[in-house]
This record gives C-alpha cells, structure tokens and sequence, in this order.
C-alpha cells in the first residue's frame, strides 16, 4: 500500500473518530436512507429479471460493460474477466450486491462470516451462496498491506473464490484483487475506531449478524423461538437456526409424559416450534439454545477445503 494512501486512509479514521454522536446518528440516518432507495431499484429491476447497476439483462454479457451482474455467470463470463470487475468495483460493492441475491433465494442463512467457522488468522472471511454459485471473500493483515517481496501482489488485495455446482471455477489463489480506494477509507475507519464504526450491509445481512442480534438484543431470542423474526424450516437440513429445548424438573417435582405430549400436540397444531410453548409446563423450568442451522452455508476459507464446525455462538 502507497504512503499517500495510508495517510488518506488514516485521515479518514481520525475524521470519523472525532463525529460527535449527534453527527454521527445524522450520518447513520442518511446512509440507511440512501441504502433503502438503493434497494428498492435493486428489488425493482431484480424482479424483472435486469440488473440495477447497468440496466441490462441479468444473463447478459458484454466485455464494454463490466458489472458485477456477471458473477451470476452468464454465457461468455470467463475466470478471468473477475479483473475487469474488480477495477471498476470495490470489494464492498461486490459484497454488498452478493449479499442482496443471497438473500432473494432465502434470507440469513445464505452469508456466513462466523468467525469460529473461519481459518481465524484472517481479517475477513465471508462465503455467500445464490442458488447453484457460491462466492467466497479473504484477505489477511498481510495482503491488506500488500506482500513487499512479490511484484504482482506488493499492493493491498484481497482474494476470491467462485464456485459453480460445487465446482471451482476462480481459485483463491488465481488473482490478488485491489482494494478501491474506499475500500481502504472504510477499513481504516473501521480498524481505527471498532467500538463506533461499523460495517453494515443493510438488507444484506446473514448468519453472523443475525447471531449478534440475538445476543444483543433482548427480545430477539423469544421472537426466534416462537417464529416471529424468521420462518423456520420444518426440515432440519434447511434450517436457519437450530433450536435445543431443555426441560428441568423442580427439586422434588417430576415432569409427566402426558404434559409433554400436550404441549408437542398444541405446537402441531398451532403451527410453532414446541420450545415455544414448553414454558406451559407445570412444575419445570427450561432452557432454549439457539445456534446457527445446519441449513446455512457453510464457510469456504482459504485453506483448500471446507470447515465443517459448527459451534453455537
């Protein structure tokens, strides 16, 4: 990475460390609000088949045009044309729009970025998947400030992988991908000041931050075990989250077969998970674990092969 950039860079996170919070609530107001317009002519021109960026045909290629639409592979899209879209577009931008038709085919459980599922050396990990392709973004300390002994990756990058009905078609390791210019303002801010500046992808967030919000806010949890937040699946290995129900009987107490029996019967029929309903039984207290469902993607990271833990967080 130039000096001159990592001066900007740092300029900029001392610039978003010294908001005041009435600044910075006014910022976060205007982003969201320019992220919902910006989603709505996503939704518009995504329901009818065009991407919003050039306004063309989402299986349309043309090399006069590079857009990030190409990354659902339409016929023509070579490996090697993820350069021409990669100069033209930030590493967030591509996320971002990633993220967007993950979450058309099925909200949340398509974005993985938990950490404990990473390499966990990595400053960022995140595997996204959109109906038969699956897209992966990495890069550690090391390719952020750019490797100084090679020639071709001694700038700050990132790395990629595509894959394509479980087959690779970009590699980690094909090409180093710049980093845009906002994209290093962004992580320098975010570096810098981790406790106030965030980053949010607004309608485009997965399993990770859907985890966050159940420990930070309270009645998230209850809103999940009940099914009001998000559907989910009846069918285990489609599920978002994995629901554990543990049930105690109080000192001295027993817990009957038939109360149970009812409270399974009443969820049937009601149509809810029974952890959300076990509270009705007499003489017990319980305990619910949410934790990530085997129905969300599982993270590609950059190690050669998949990682197949699955912790609750």
């Amino acid at each position: 990475m130039s000096e001159d950039l990592r001066r900007k860079g740092q300029k900029f996170a001392n610039f978003m460390a010294n908001l005041s919070d009435e600044q910075r609530a006014e910022g976060n107001k205007a982003s969201i609000e320019s992220v919902q317009n910006e989603f709505y002519r996503f939704k518009s021109h995504y329901n009818n088949g065009f991407c919003y960026l050039c306004h063309k045909e989402l299986d349309s290629f043309s090399k006069k045009l590079p857009c990030i639409h190409w990354l659902l592979k339409p016929k023509g899209f070579k490996k090697k044309d993820i350069l021409l879209i990669a100069e033209k577009y930030g590493f967030f931008q591509m996320q971002s729009l990633l993220r967007w038709y993950a979450n058309e085919e099925s909200f949340g459980k398509n974005i993985n970025s938990l950490e404990d599922e990473g390499t966990g050396n990595k400053l960022s990990e995140v595997t996204i998947k959109y109906k038969n392709i699956e897209w992966s973004f990495s890069y550690a300390k090391s390719d952020y400030y750019g490797h100084e002994k090679s020639q071709h990756s001694k700038h700050a990058h990132y790395h990629f992988q595509m894959r394509v009905d479980n087959r690779s078609f970009i590699n980690f390791n094909d090409y180093h991908l710049p980093f845009s210019e906002m994209d290093i303002l962004n992580i320098e801010a975010i570096g810098s000041n981790a406790a106030k500046v965030k980053q949010r992808f607004t309608y485009g967030e997965g399993i990770d931050e859907l985890m966050d919000e159940l420990m930070t806010n309270e009645d998230f949890p209850e809103k999940v075990v009940t099914g009001e937040a998000y559907a989910n699946s009846e069918k285990e290995a489609d599920a978002l989250f994995k629901i554990d129900s543990f049930v105690y009987a109080e000192e001295g107490q027993g817990i009957k077969g038939e109360d149970l029996y009812k409270i399974i019967q009443e969820a049937k029929a009601k149509g809810v998970p029974v952890a959300s309903l076990l509270h009705k039984i007499p003489n017990a207290t319980t305990q619910v674990i949410v934790s990530p469902g085997t129905g969300v993607v599982e993270q590609t990271p950059r190690t050669g092969g998949k990682n197949k833990k699955r912790h609750n967080k």
